[in-house]
């Protein structure tokens, strides 16, 4: 009961923290244009190193060259294939433009995403080098193979950087044209909630970076944590952050300009993308010591990665006091079932609460960004045409996802306690 009403009260003020975010956060001006918001800085102020990891993803990486190609400002793709059995490299060859291919083979592929990108930065080097680029002026971004980067993403992302201090970037991140139930609720939990978050923890200095989206300048990362920054980690780009803060580098956030990335279709790949999530979480423990004798991390970046290592831990342990309490209630009032469903009705109701909330800021905010021109395409405002009930199947997801994600972090507490590293890769649509 102890731990239950710890879990609940933890949930309740991280839900409030973010609605006082959303309430104080600068939004758009209701008149704002495009035009307007044109930033002074530049558009081949830095030249842009974008490394896309590819594996199987014939499906959708000529699309995604393409439009990393038509952004504006100097820039050199480098593709990362990890010995694709598909028609991936045939895809990259068939596009024209600044693009490498750095081609991996087993059995030295396959070795996990942070191996993968670590393999093209010693080319990065190269091409510096070649070309006689200022370093401190060259930035190098990672996108998944199924990511498109919003038309402003170059221009709010130079902003970022033409502040000297900035090290590193993190975008903003949301689901391309989410139409099923299970997509909208992706979208809604990427595009509101973990923005909302990424505010909060901007607040701390504590942002973390995301696999798709994160920009870092070469100069400052290479000297501090050389030519092989990213680690192995199950989920390298919070293993990453948490090389960044140890070195006394903060991330910056940028909730203006998005990613667009493809969401899950079955129940099924969302409880393994979450467990590899959470097992990857599992693998960063190892700075656990690091991160209490660090004298560089500040104490609101350790509270938020000792938030982020036990969070799941205490999610588990309430989810059995849920099941627990739940079947104790059941018995003891067995005998009247009348008093029973009217208490799991006001109980269901009440937990529709906080899924209804997030959806209608999540509304709010795609009609605020399509206004003023930063969202993309029709196809990702798809949400104004739902069907009501649709929405309502949506807003019970958001509230009672935790009971899907049950199995995922059982899934994950599974393989790390038998040793499986395995990445179950996400296959496209």
């Amino acid at each position: 009961m102890v731990i239950y009403l710890i879990a609940v009260t933890v949930f309740m003020i991280q839900c409030f923290i973010m609605f006082f975010v959303y309430l104080t956060e600068k939004k758009p001006r209701k008149h704002a244009t495009p035009v307007a918001s044109k930033s002074t800085v530049p558009m081949d102020e830095f030249f842009y190193f974008i490394l896309i990891p590819c594996l199987n993803e014939g499906k959708v990486i000529q699309n995604t060259l393409q439009n990393v190609l038509k952004l504006p400002g100097q820039k050199h793709i480098f593709v990362i294939d990890d010995d694709s059995i598909d028609d991936t490299l045939i895809k990259v060859n068939n596009v024209d433009g600044p693009i490498s291919t750095i081609r991996r083979k087993l059995p030295k592929a396959r070795t996990g995403k942070g191996d993968s990108l670590n393999t093209a930065m010693p080319m990065i080097q190269i091409y510096i080098r070649r070309h006689h680029l200022d370093p401190s002026r060259c930035i190098v971004g990672v996108i998944d193979a199924d990511g498109v980067l919003s038309n402003n993403s170059i221009e709010k992302l130079n902003e970022a950087f033409h502040n000297p201090q900035t090290a590193a970037a993190q975008l903003r991140v949301k689901m391309k044209a989410p139409k099923r139930i299970l997509q909208i609720f992706q979208d809604i939990e990427f595009f509101t909630i973990n923005h909302l978050t990424q505010m909060f923890r901007s607040y701390l200095g504590a942002v973390a970076l995301c696999g798709n989206g994160q920009f870092f300048r070469y100069s400052t990362i290479t000297k501090k944590l050389g030519t092989a920054p990213w680690g192995n980690a199950l989920l390298e780009d919070y293993e990453l952050t948490l090389r960044m803060e140890l070195n006394g580098i903060k991330i910056r956030y940028i909730g203006n300009a998005y990613v667009d990335q493809e969401a899950l279709l079955s129940v099924k790949k969302l409880v393994v993308q979450r467990a590899r999530w959470a097992q990857g979480g599992f693998n960063c423990w190892k700075y656990f010591k690091k991160i209490f004798t660090s004298r560089k991390m500040s104490p609101t970046q350790k509270f938020d990665s000792y938030f982020f290592f036990f969070q799941p831990i205490l999610n588990l342990l309430a989810d059995f006091s849920i099941i627990y309490l739940t079947v104790k209630f059941i018995i003891l009032h067995l005998q009247n079932p009348e008093f029973l469903s009217v208490v799991f009705i006001a109980l269901a109701i009440l937990g529709l609460f906080f899924g209804t909330m997030f959806t209608l800021i999540y509304l709010r905010q795609l009609k605020l960004h399509k206004r003023i021109g930063q969202i993309m395409k029709s196809d990702d405002m798809f949400n104004f045409r739902i069907r009501i009930q649709k929405m309502f199947l949506a807003v019970g997801l958001i509230s009672y996802i935790y009971v899907i994600l049950f199995f995922s972090l059982l899934l994950s507490i599974y393989h790390e306690l038998i040793g499986q590293q395995t990445w179950n890769k996400t296959n496209r649509i």
